[in-house]
Parts: C-alpha cells; sequence; structure tokens
C-alpha cells in the first residue's frame, strides 16, 4: 500500500490560508515602508521589523473589518449599497489608510485625503498584480493535484467495472 504524499504547500487554519496571509502581510509591510514614502503627502516612520509588519498585520485586520461591514451595508440597504460601492470601490483603500493613521498618528500620516487617495490606489493596484499571481500560482497547483489524484484513481484495481 503506498504511504500518501504530505503537500506543505498549503497551510490552513479554518478555511484561511496562512501562507497567503503572511506574504500579503510582507507585502503590505514593504509597500508602508518603502512604497508609501514616495507618494507626495504619505509619511510612514519607522523601520521594516517591527512596525511594518505590525502595520500589516493591522491592514489585514482592517481590510477583514471594512468586509465585514461593508457587507452589511450592501445588505441592510438591501442592494442600493452595492451601488456606490461599485462607484466608489477606489476610495476604500483610502479610507482604510486613513483609519490607521487616525488611530496611529506617530508612525503613519497623509497631508490630505488626496494623498491617502493616491496612496490607496497606488495599493490597490499591487495588490490586483500579486493577488492575480498567488491566483495563478493556486490555480497551478489546484491542477497539478488534480492531475495526480486522476493518475492516482486511475492506477486502482477495476474490478468496479
Amino acid at each position: 500500500m503506498p504511504i500518501p504524499a504530505v503537500s506543505t504547500a498549503k497551510f490552513t487554519f479554518k478555511g484561511i490560508n496562512m501562507t497567503k496571509l503572511a506574504l500579503r502581510v510582507l507585502l503590505t509591510a514593504f509597500f508602508l515602508v518603502f512604497v508609501l514614502p514616495l507618494v507626495p503627502g504619505a509619511h510612514f516612520t519607522g523601520g521594516f521589523w517591527p512596525e511594518g509588519v505590525a502595520y500589516g498585520v493591522l491592514m489585514a485586520a482592517v481590510t477583514w473589518a471594512f468586509g465585514v461591514a461593508l457587507a452589511f451595508f450592501t445588505i441592510g440597504t438591501l442592494g442600493l449599497g452595492a451601488i456606490l460601492l461599485i462607484f466608489g470601490f477606489w476610495l476604500i483603500p483610502a479610507m482604510q489608510l486613513q483609519l490607521l493613521a487616525h488611530f496611529f498618528p506617530q508612525n503613519l500620516a497623509f497631508d490630505s485625503w488626496g494623498s491617502a487617495i493616491l496612496a490607496g490606489l497606488v495599493m490597490m493596484v499591487i495588490n490586483i498584480l500579486t493577488g492575480s499571481i498567488t491566483a495563478s500560482a493556486n490555480a497551478s497547483v489546484k491542477r497539478k493535484n488534480m492531475r495526480k489524484d486522476n493518475e492516482d484513481s486511475g492506477n486502482g484495481d477495476d474490478s468496479g467495472k
């Protein structure tokens, strides 16, 4: 009897891919420390470790909370809020950044809403680009696993036919 292969490519906890979450936190930390200061009117003080990573974790929490709040908003307005979200989706990252800046002004600050919107758009583009890369990588891993499962099921005896 063959020993089943153990896949280390997917660390999950309650359905959350922890590897993808860790990469997203590190990418957000990279954005905050190295890219955000290039945006006019946006200020981040601190290094990659520990401030950047801590703010990456906070940003992940704020993003999750915004997702829940926006879902309730859409349901509470019987879908009419979805129209606002469709036309104002580009403001959501700016609101998330401004929320973090409000509670932690010692490390994150914006001169105006315009600089927060610009920083949010840059962050959104980076997330879209990296999200498509991770999605294509996940799809290739799934295809590989499906092929392997098909090969494994094809090697059994055909007594059921």
